[in-house]
């Protein structure tokens, strides 16, 4: 008996031990601490300290700011429940705004649960590594940074893919077919960079999209007929993106825009489209489309409407007497047709 409470002790002694060791080291797995180590000098973030009990995944600094300035956000996440719960896993690193002047990390592909890449407005060089197509990423945010090259077909492969933002950087090329295989995209936004070519025609097998924005590109072609296919689509925004008209009349099957802007068209003539069962739309922006004929009387009928620009086409005729109706949109624009007639009753802050 006497000896039974000493050896009963220690071995009480050695479980509490190796709990608190337990507690208090990292979870997250060697490799992947290292793959933030090799990311950290690819990207240009001197601040990661790696040595001694570093824990990305404590929610502290250096890793996380607790209190973000809008828009300067940055944090490694983590989740602890994919498989193992005494393991974590990084799930999304986000770092706007932090004066990166480094490359896009290959290394990124080896965090396999990886779902998050925001590296908004940055200093950022280079090209989309392939390697990340083997990721199972939902959001990839690359906006504002001087990215270059084509986009690698690879990120077509990324069927979780959810939203896709490589606005404003210098990327070229033809855009890949591949990326018409993404089964979840909602968000595809390409504006402000240099791609060529037509649009896939894969893109029509995008039903899931949401937001679709391109422009001020060097495309070529017409704005495709398949877009009839987008009827999920809130938002199309192709503003002078080097597609040319006319403007596709299937455009009426996409009733839940609220958003729609249209630029800078060349091509034939072509009457204004058939928007009138777009009853939600706030934004309507037609301008310089080579739109030839009168005005339609269903705009009276777009009830939410906030914004029309219609400037720069070849409108004709008078202004319709129904038009007094839209006396609570914002900003109304008509300069540059040939309209006749006198100008319903706006006040003068609208027109």
């Amino acid at each position: 008996m006497n000896m039974f409470f000493p050896r009963l002790f220690l071995h009480s002694l050695l479980v509490v031990c190796f709990a608190n060791f337990t507690f208090g080291a990292t979870r997250l797995p060697p490799d992947e601490v290292q793959t933030l180590a090799d990311m950290a000098k690819t990207l240009g973030k001197p601040n990661w300290n790696f040595s001694g009990d570093a824990d990305p995944c404590n929610n502290q600094k250096p890793w996380t700011d607790t209190h973000p300035v809008k828009g300067f956000e940055y944090n490694v996440n983590c989740s602890c429940s994919i498989a193992n719960p005494t393991v974590c896993h990084i799930t999304s690193i986000v770092m706007k705004a932090q004066d990166l002047q480094g490359t896009l990390p290959k290394e990124m592909a080896r965090l396999t649960y990886l779902e998050e890449i925001d590296l908004t407005r940055n200093y950022l060089s280079g090209t989309i590594p392939p390697e990340w197509g083997s990721l199972p990423l939902v959001n990839i945010s690359l906006l504002g940074n001087r990215l270059t090259g084509p986009i690698p077909k690879e990120l077509g492969d990324i069927t979780t893919l959810k939203s896709l933002d490589i606005t404003m950087n210098n990327f070229s090329g033809v855009l890949p077919w591949q990326l018409g295989n993404l089964p979840l995209i909602e968000r595809m936004l390409l504006t402000s960079n240099n791609f060529t070519g037509e649009l896939p025609d894969t893109f029509g097998n995008l039903t899931t999209l949401q937001d679709f924005r391109v422009g001020d590109c060097h495309f070529s072609g017409q704005i495709p007929d398949f877009i009839k296919n987008w009827t999920n689509l809130n938002k199309l925004v192709i503003q002078a993106s080097g597609l040319t008209g006319p403007i596709p009349s299937n455009i009426s099957l996409l009733t839940k825009l609220t958003d729609l802007r249209i630029t800078d068209l060349s091509g034939p003539e072509a009457h204004f489209p058939p928007l009138e069962n777009m009853k939600g739309m706030s934004t309507l922006m037609l301008r310089s489309c080579n739109i030839s004929g009168q005005l339609p009387t269903y705009l009276r009928d777009l009830t939410k409407l906030k914004t029309l620009d219609l400037s720069f086409n070849k409108l004709t005729g008078d202004i319709p007497s129904n038009f007094d109706a839209l006396a609570d949109v914002d900003y109304i624009f008509l300069t540059g047709n040939l309209l006749t007639g006198p100008v319903p009753t706006w006040t003068k802050e609208n027109v």
